[in-house]
């Protein structure tokens, strides 16, 4: 799929799950889909750069309602931290896999 020019990859990627999340019925939101959503979170989490996290930080389970919450956060989170160094193509993944195992 070709890039947008000036619209970054990881932006993109997780407008696309907070759109899934917040319009996901209730009663699709399994156990499963909050642990995805959790495991992903927590994965962008350790890609970000902070020096102050402690190394056996964990990213907490939430609620149905706060599923895209948690992801527009740590994402802000990542872009707000990111460097030369950062692994925006390894955010961008976590978010596309994440994204393709909704229901």
């Amino acid at each position: 799929m070709p890039t947008e020019p000036g619209v970054d990859p990881i932006d993109r990627e997780a407008s696309r799950v907070i759109t899934r999340l917040e319009t996901m019925p209730l009663s699709k939101v399994s156990q499963d889909v909050i642990e995805m959503v959790r495991i992903a979170a927590e994965g962008i989490v350790m890609l970000t750069p902070d020096p102050d996290r402690p190394s056996d930080a964990t990213m907490p389970s939430l609620g149905p309602t706060a599923l895209a919450a948690q992801v527009l956060v740590t994402v802000h989170d990542y872009l707000d931290k990111r460097t030369a160094a950062s692994n925006d193509a390894a955010v961008a993944q976590i978010l596309t896999e994440l994204r393709r195992s909704l229901p």
